[in-house]
């Protein structure tokens, strides 16, 4: 529950919910509402996400205006209907060590996960990635346009409409909290499935993310906490996924996948583990009254 003091103005939980839907709804059928913008701009939509991205003026200007989209509708429902201010969503405190701190800690836990699926899997191969003729300057503005507009951007629109938005909505209704962070994480999950085909261990993968992305925004109400994690999580994968204009420096390979049983294992064991480690350490900070990720605003 927020030590924050309740506002003077509360909507009756069962619009809260209905408004919570309504805004997931939109901003997911805004991903579909897109598309006809990719065809005018003669973008193939699957250059749009994951390790295909290809970072070109017209596909950073779609993830721009998709993004801003995103961020509109979110203010003008905080804004108008809920009657709050943009910041309350976790956007106040320290900005800089939050994101440091969770995209180092995101890194590992990419790092974490991708040592146990290749020891889960055969033949593992590593090669440098960057083809000959790309110079040093080349391959450093790719990686900075993947960190400003593929992680960054991506990462924060993602965590306030997934994240920071519904869960601020229900701090008066602590009951709800754990069936209102199943549902948008699979939500979130869902969504990630329309430009690309469905497979089960890639939607738990997302899903288990979503989770801990979820418990780590309860308890420190910082965006930029989840975006860093967020951010860490997907530039690891870049890094090593062997696409030079993602900032990919290295191709890591195996010759056979684990089985999609063994990745959702390691997934739910992982996202078990971690919410637990993060609830000790949100503990013991309350205890000492010492944040260790130097954020303001713990949740009860």
């Amino acid at each position: 529950m927020n030590t924050n003091k309740k506002s003077n103005y509360n909507l009756p939980v069962y619009l809260q919910i209905i408004i919570v839907i309504l805004v997931l709804i939109a901003s997911t059928l805004s991903v579909v509402i897109g598309l006809p913008l990719t065809r005018l701009m003669n973008v193939n939509p699957a250059d749009l996400s994951g390790a295909g991205f290809i970072p070109t003026v017209k596909t950073i200007t779609i993830v721009v205006l998709f993004a801003a989209f995103q961020f509109l509708l979110i203010w003008v429902v905080i804004r108008f209907i809920h009657r709050k201010s943009f910041g309350s969503l976790g956007f106040k405190g320290p900005i800089l060590i939050p994101l440091l701190i969770g995209t180092a800690f995101g890194m590992v836990w990419a790092a974490i996960e991708c040592v146990l699926l290749h020891f889960s899997g055969s033949n593992i191969s590593i090669a440098l990635s960057i083809p000959q003729g790309v110079s040093v300057l080349t391959m450093t503005g790719y990686l900075l346009l993947n960190v400003l507009f593929l992680l960054t951007l991506n990462s924060l629109k993602e965590e306030l409409v997934f994240r920071a938005y519904p869960i601020n909505q229900f701090d008066d209704y602590p009951k709800l909290m754990i069936p209102l962070i199943i549902i948008v994480s699979l939500v979130f999950a869902l969504v990630h499935h329309i430009l690309v085909p469905f497979a089960l261990d890639d939607f738990v993968s997302r899903f288990t993310i979503a989770l801990v992305l979820s418990f780590v925004y309860y308890r420190w109400r910082s965006i930029w906490l989840i975006s860093g994690i967020h951010n860490g999580l997907n530039l690891l994968v870049y890094l090593t996924g062997g696409n030079y204009k993602m900032g990919g420096l290295l191709k890591l390979s195996m010759e056979h996948d684990p089985s999609p049983w063994i990745s959702i294992s390691i997934d739910l064991s992982v996202a078990i583990i971690l919410i637990l480690v993060f609830n000790l350490i949100w503990k013991k900070e309350k205890q000492n009254n010492n944040l260790l990720f130097n954020i303001k605003h713990p949740t009860a």
